[in-house]
C-alpha cells in the first residue's frame, strides 16, 4: 500500500487495514470498520534512520507511530543483547544461532517494550483511563509503566489460573479483577467492563501500538548481528510478537537495512497448539472445535486456548516467508530450558525456550541447516 499524498501531509503516519484497502489518518482505533481486520501504522521507512540513543524508542523513534518525543517516558524498557550462541548451537546443530535476550527487560520480558509505545500513543491521543487483560507478563509491564504516570488509570483483568503471574500491586490508579474462567473469559469481561464504564479497550493484539512496541526488539537485533538471518524463531499465542516481526523486517527490507526477507518460525506447545494443528492439516482458520478452554502447559506466557480471531495472520506470515507453525512437546520445552542454561547460562521460561526445542526438532529433521544464520527471540525469563 503506497502512501499517499492526503495521509503524507496529515501526520508522521497513517492507519492502513492489513486485509483490506481501508485507511484513515491517525487515531485510535483497533480494528477496520470495513472488513474488522487488524490495523497497521504506515509510513515511509525510506525516511528513517536509527539514531544514537540509550532508550530504544528514541534509538527507533523514526520507525514508532508517535509525532513527538515528549510522549515517552524514558526507562520503560531497554536495549538488550544479541549475540551468537556458539555453545548451544553447536549442541543443536546450528552454528550460526543468534539470541536475542529480552529477560533483561525491567520487568523480565519483552512486553516492556510493548508498555512503553502503548503509553506513548495513549498520551498522544488524550487516553487517561483504560481496561486490558493479559496472562500476566503484559499487564505487569504495563501496569509498572503506569504507577511512574500519576496522570493515567488502568484496569487489569485476569483468569484466575493466571492470577500469580500479576506481579504488581493494587492502587486507586491501578485494579487487578480475577476472572473465573481462562484469558479469553477474562478478556470478555474486560471488554464488557470497558463498554459498560465508557472506558478504552487497551485491545491486545489488535492495539497495533503494542506491536509496534514489540518490533523494536527485532530492529536491534538485525543492527547487531555480523549477518541478516534466514530464519526467526519465537514462541507464540496469539502471535501478536510475530506479527511485529514481520513488520519489522519488512520495513528494514524497504530502508534497504536488510536485503530479503527471512523465514517466520512460530511455536506453540503441545497442550495448547490450535495454530500448529490447523497449520499442519492446512486449514485457513481456527473453529469453534479448535478453541481450549482452560489450556494448562509449562509456558503459561503462551496459553491461549482461542486463537481464531488471529490465525489467519500467522498462516499468511509463515505461507509467504516459507517458515512454518510447529509445536514442542512438555519434555521437549523442559530440556530446552536446561540446554540453554548450561551452555548459555540464560535463565528463561520455557515460552523462551520452546524456540530452541522447536529448532533443535528442525535441525534434526534438516528443515533448518546449518549454514543458515538463525535469530531466536528469548521473551523473558520466570519470576520468583
Amino acid at each position: 500500500m503506497q502512501l499517499n499524498e492526503h495521509h503524507s501531509r496529515a501526520s508522521k503516519y497513517y492507519l492502513a487495514c492489513v486485509d483490506c484497502d481501508w485507511q484513515c489518518d491517525a487515531e485510535f482505533r483497533l480494528r477496520c470498520p470495513a472488513c474488522r481486520g487488524a490495523l497497521s501504522p504506515q509510513f515511509n521507512p525510506k525516511n528513517a534512520e536509527p539514531q544514537k540513543a540509550s532508550e530504544p524508542e528514541l534509538t527507533y523513534f523514526d520507525f514508532l507511530p508517535i509525532t513527538s518525543r515528549r510522549f515517552l517516558d524514558p526507562g520503560i524498557s531497554l536495549p538488550t543483547p544479541c549475540r551468537p550462541a556458539a555453545a548451544l548451537g553447536a549442541e543443536i546443530g546450528l552454528p550460526n544461532l543468534w539470541l536475542k535476550d529480552e529477560s533483561r527487560q525491567p520487568t523480565g520480558t519483552t512486553k516492556d517494550r510493548l508498555a512503553s509505545v502503548v503509553l506513548a500513543v495513549f498520551r498522544e491521543f488524550g487516553i487517561k483511563e483504560w481496561v486490558a487483560s493479559s496472562t500476566g507478563n503484559s499487564s505487569t509491564a504495563l501496569a509498572r509503566a503506569v504507577r511512574r504516570d500519576p496522570s493515567m488509570r488502568a484496569h487489569f483483568f485476569c483468569g484466575r489460573d493466571f492470577v500469580d503471574a500479576h506481579r504488581f500491586g493494587t492502587s486507586d490508579r491501578i485494579s487487578l479483577t480475577i476472572v473465573d474462567g481462562s484469558y479469553a473469559d477474562a478478556s470478555r469481561e474486560a471488554r464488557t467492563f470497558a463498554e459498560e464504564s465508557g472506558l478504552v479497550w487497551e485491545g491486545g493484539f489488535f492495539n497495533w501500538a503494542r506491536r509496534e512496541g514489540l518490533k523494536l526488539a527485532y530492529l536491534e537485533a538485525f543492527d547487531a548481528m555480523a549477518r541478516q538471518p534466514d530464519v526467526v524463531v519465537q514462541a507464540i499465542s496469539s502471535g501478536m510478537g510475530m506479527m511485529a516481526a514481520h513488520k519489522g523486517a519488512a520495513e528494514y527490507l524497504a530502508a534497504g537495512r536488510i536485503t530479503s526477507m527471512p523465514r517466520f518460525l512460530m511455536v506453540q506447545q503441545d497442550t495448547c497448539a490450535p495454530m500448529a494443528e490447523a497449520w499442519r492439516e492446512g486449514r485457513g482458520e481456527l473453529t469453534e472445535s479448535d478453541v481450549i478452554d482452560r489450556p494448562t502447559g509449562l509456558a503459561r506466557a503462551i496459553l491461549l486456548g482461542d486463537g481464531r480471531a488471529t490465525y489467519p495472520y500467522m498462516r499468511d506470515i509463515a505461507r509467504t516467508s516459507g517458515g512454518g507453525i510447529v509445536s514442542v512437546t512438555q519434555a521437549e520445552l523442559a530440556a530446552a530450558r536446561r540446554l540453554i542454561r548450561e551452555r548459555e547460562g540464560a535463565e528463561v521460561c520455557h515460552a523462551a525456550a520452546a524456540t530452541i526445542a522447536a529448532l533443535r526438532t528442525e535441525a534434526a529433521a534438516g528443515r533448518v541447516t546449518a549454514d543458515q544464520v538463525v535469530l531466536a527471540n528469548l521473551t523473558g525469563r520466570s519470576r520468583p
